[in-house]
């Protein structure tokens, strides 16, 4: 029986052609909408009858394998000759530095389209051209080769017997996977209360190309229950990949543990886990270059033989693995783990490789988001994450030191920069506030922006980016290349801030609501699935996070009994003016619940420096163990902290509201038997957060809920929720606020909390 598999033409000949080194030297990251913006000048100056966008398919029958070869040729020309196959390329090289040799893959990419044109219309020869486009002159040249049937024919032939090993290896793992899939079987004995539903939600969701917003408390199993049916429905090919997107390292951990549990009941699928460069380069310093790292030195030589073997012998391709055999090839980890996107069935990682506009991954392309599902954890995190991602800021400082660095060496790029500190000067224009809304950006600055960034390139070619003035000029221009990304997208849902910083001064685009930008990020895959523990109230986020009416909404009760926890509020003040004289009162009450309850304790601060002001107080109790969050803890250190809380301990541990320890930390059975959360969440009042408020009053809803209310309180929600994590656990909530006993707080408690006692 004949085994079938599809394949572009882009995939196929870099699969077999491609080589070298990784170089990153200095490559700008806006060169998928540059070499567009090129594609669509060049095709502009086609002749009325010659044709742009060209679909063309072949199926190329090698043995028993059927291989689906497909693609869109740039252009097809007519000439007195016959027709021509175009091939479009934007560089950043010097033109004239450019021989017909220099990129071969190109060569194949243009081959592979002739050879299908002429099986599709049986001719004997045709003629291809290499359209080669300086990216900053626009200068063009161009290479013309003609080719014959039996030239093309042997040429795909040859290029097909390179790839038909790895088609074959491809084809087996797929193979795997469907066999499996269906005899997938929920790997538990039986369902929690309401895990079920929330798995039969996603499956329909996905079934359906809908979108789910789905509020799972904690003890349900989120990650099996999601992960469970988005797998299952593969089976009937309603889509070929997963995306699990968390904002935490933890839940990346928690999402790998229920792929190795399934693997236990016989799945057979591969997943890749993303680590961000920084944290998973093997050299002191994230150059990639090949006079530098070894690792990038040949990347291209050596990746193929890298994907085969980690795809033979692995199935769960964690951090861990992806460094051993990263090793083993001497390939660089962090590139070997995107490349893997491509042919791996799930693949987790943070929010950033889908929704960011600046690191969100260019090589998924329309047609595969379409067979994409998202999977996006503890969803309430990406309000806030989508608002950072989706603004910018430029500071004048940065351009007047360019201007310093460079007046005598590169005169143009000095005025470049010269007239952009003018144009920030005028938001300099005697304000008396530290910010102050502007109402648009002064003068040409979007224009002078650009032509810092046309100068900065030139500059930055070429060099090495080592000397200190060469990388304050590289920071500048990315920060300026962002601005200008963001400047691009802005709307009603954008405010322009200037803001006085000593001597400086800024402007920030500034995304009050992320709701667009999420949903067009969103649009193109083909579901999508937004959970969390505490997506309360569910109005608020589902606006929040790009939502539509006839999205699917699923609220479910907790499954754990009221009964499992004590819950108390406290009615003292937490305002920040009565921290000082409440302090003692403060660190008396934790210690009584320490007293009463046995164990191990964690307390959330909405501060550092409340935290420290209430742990001086609570050191006089000497017969408890305490340990404190540090700022800036590494990984090392978090792990450190939690691998404290050991069963039958007797340890008080004090943290910060909304930080590492507060959101997917499971400390299960007796490691927690006691939260105590000080003060309702809310953020300190500043300019932005009363932009927030202002806009969304002036909207018709509740501004002050929008911007303080509801993101303070699933701070709360969240760092109680680290409490009760199994069937098994008892212990107690503390809740010290007075302003919990309002009915505003009352009314978003959670329902297996509002059986309170208040302590007087």
């Amino acid at each position: 029986m004949d085994q079938q598999m599809s394949i572009s033409v882009r995939e196929l000949v870099e699969y077999v052609y491609r080589e070298g080194s990784i170089d990153n030297r200095f490559r700008t990251n806006t060169a998928l909408q540059e070499g567009t913006a090129i594609h669509k000048a060049v095709q502009k100056e086609y002749k009325e009858d010659e044709e742009k966008e060209v679909h063309l398919e072949f199926v190329y029958q090698y043995d028993e394998l059927k291989l689906r070869i497909h693609g869109r040729c740039d252009g097809l020309l007519r000439t007195e000759k016959g027709p021509k196959i175009d091939e479009i390329k934007s560089t950043a090289r010097d033109i004239e530095a450019l021989t017909e040799e220099s990129f071969p893959v190109y060569w194949a990419q243009a081959k592979g389209y002739a050879f299908m044109y002429l099986e599709q219309e049986q001719l004997d020869e045709i003629d291809v051209q290499l359209t080669y486009v300086q990216k900053q002159t626009k200068e063009k040249k161009r290479f013309v080769q003609t080719y014959s049937k039996e030239k093309l024919a042997s040429f795909i032939r040859e290029t097909v017997e390179e790839y038909v090993s790895y088609a074959r290896i491809l084809l087996h793992i797929r193979e795997q996977k469907e066999k499996t899939i269906p005899e997938l079987t929920f790997p538990f004995s039986s369902y929690r209360e309401g895990q079920r539903k929330l798995a039969g939600s996603v499956y329909r969701t996905v079934k359906e190309k809908r979108t789910l917003f789905a509020q799972a408390p904690t003890g349900i199993g989120k990650t099996i229950s999601t992960l469970f049916p988005a797998i299952k429905a593969m089976e009937a090919e309603q889509h070929e990949r997963l995306f699990y997107l968390t904002a935490k390292t933890v839940t990346r951990s928690t999402a790998e543990e229920a792929l190795q549990l399934m693997e236990t009941t016989g799945l057979m699928l591969r997943s890749v886990t993303l680590t961000a460069k920084d944290k998973i380069c093997f050299k002191e310093e994230t150059i990639c270059q090949p006079d530098y790292c070894e690792f990038a030195d040949g990347y291209y030589d050596r990746i193929n033989g890298a994907i085969i073997d980690v795809l033979m012998n692995e199935t769960q391709i964690t951090r861990a693995v992806i460094e051993e055999y990263a090793r083993k090839h001497r390939v660089c980890p962090f590139e070997f783990s995107l490349d893997l996107t491509d042919v791996v069935d799930v693949v987790v990682g943070d929010y950033n490789y889908i929704f960011d506009p600046r690191v969100a991954l260019k090589r998924l392309m329309p047609e595969q988001k379409k067979q994409t599902t998202l999977l996006v954890d503890e969803a309430h995190n990406l309000v806030e994450r989508a608002r950072e991602m989706y603004s910018a800021e430029i500071t004048r400082d940065s351009y007047r030191k360019v201007e310093e660095l460079w007046g005598t060496e590169n005169v143009e790029l000095a005025e470049a920069a010269r007239a952009i500190t003018k144009d920030m000067n005028r938001v300099d224009n005697g304000q008396n506030e530290a910010e102050y809304k502007l109402q648009d950006v002064p003068g040409q600055l979007e224009e002078n922006l650009e032509r810092l960034i046309n100068k900065a390139e030139r500059q930055l070619r070429d060099q090495d980016a080592e000397e200190e003035k060469d990388e304050l000029l590289l920071e500048c221009y990315f920060a300026t290349q962002n601005f200008l990304k963001i400047l691009g997208i802005v709307d009603e849902h954008y405010v322009y801030i200037g803001a006085k910083l000593g001597q400086d001064v800024s402007i920030k685009l500034f995304c009050i609501d992320p709701s667009y930008v999420l949903r067009q990020a969103a649009k193109p895959f083909r579901s999508s699935v937004f959970f969390s523990a505490t997506l309360s109230p569910f109005g608020y986020y589902k606006d929040m996070l790009g939502g539509h009416e006839k999205d699917y909404i699923l609220n479910l009760p907790s499954p754990y009994a009221s009964s499992q926890m004590e819950v108390s509020i406290a009615p003292l003040s937490t305002k920040y003016k009565n921290r000082e004289q409440t302090a003692e009162r403060l660190a008396a009450l934790l210690y009584e619940q320490v007293k009463k309850q046995t164990g191990n304790h964690l307390f959330f601060f909405p501060s550092y420096q409340y935290m420290q002001l209430a742990y001086q107080y609570f050191q006089k109790y000497h017969d408890i163990n305490t340990v404190a969050q540090e700022q800036g803890m590494t990984e090392e250190r978090r792990d450190d902290f939690l691998a404290q809380f050991v069963k039958g301990g007797r340890l008080v541990g004090f943290a910060v509201l909304g930080g590492v320890f507060s959101e997917g930390v499971d400390l299960r059975g007796d490691r927690l038997n006691g939260v105590a959360v000080i003060g309702i969440g809310l953020a300190p009042r500043n300019f932005e957060r009363e932009l927030i408020k202002s806009y969304f009053s002036n909207r018709g809803r509740n501004g002050y809920d929008y911007a303080y209310v509801f993101p303070g309180m699933n701070k709360v929600l969240q760092a109680g929720g680290r409490l009760i994590r199994s069937e098994h656990d008892y212990g107690v909530i503390q809740l010290i606020d007075d302003r919990f006993l309002t009915r505003k707080y009352v009314n978003l408690l959670p329902e297996e909390w509002k059986d309170y006692k208040i302590i007087n």
